[in-house]
C-alpha cells in the first residue's frame, strides 16, 4: 500500500449515537474524545450527611453490631502486638504513677 494512496475509513471505529452518554459532561450524542464542553461541577454528599440520613442511622442503631464481625478465634488470640500494647500500656500506667508521687512529695516538702 502506497502512502499517497487514499486510505479506507476503518471499520471499527464507533459512531456514537443518541443514547450514547459522554462521561465528561454527562450529554448525549458524542463520546469522551468528541467532547469540547467543560466538566460540569457535580455535588455529592459528604460522609456526615450520609451518615445522619435517618433511614440509614436507624438501620445502624436497630442492628446495634459493628460493620465488620472479629471472628471468636481471632478475639482469643494474643499475638505479638498485644503483648507490646499491653507493655507499653504498663510503662506508661508507671510513668503516670510516677509523676503523681513526685508532685505530691514536693508539696510535702513545702
Amino acid at each position: 500500500m502506497s502512502k499517497f494512496a487514499p486510505h479506507r475509513k476503518s471499520l471499527n471505529n464507533p459512531r456514537s449515537s443518541s443514547a450514547t452518554v459522554c462521561q465528561k459532561c454527562l450529554k448525549t450524542g458524542h463520546f469522551i474524545y468528541e467532547c469540547k464542553s467543560p466538566r460540569p461541577y457535580v455535588t455529592r454528599p459528604s460522609r456526615t450527611e450520609m451518615l445522619e440520613d435517618p433511614k440509614l442511622l436507624a438501620k445502624l442503631k436497630a442492628d446495634g453490631k459493628p460493620s465488620v464481625e472479629v471472628p471468636e478465634e481471632f478475639k482469643k488470640q494474643s499475638g505479638t502486638a498485644n503483648r507490646i500494647l499491653e507493655g507499653k500500656e504498663k510503662e506508661r500506667e508507671k510513668t503516670i504513677a510516677a509523676a503523681q508521687d513526685s508532685k505530691s512529695r514536693k508539696k510535702a516538702r513545702r
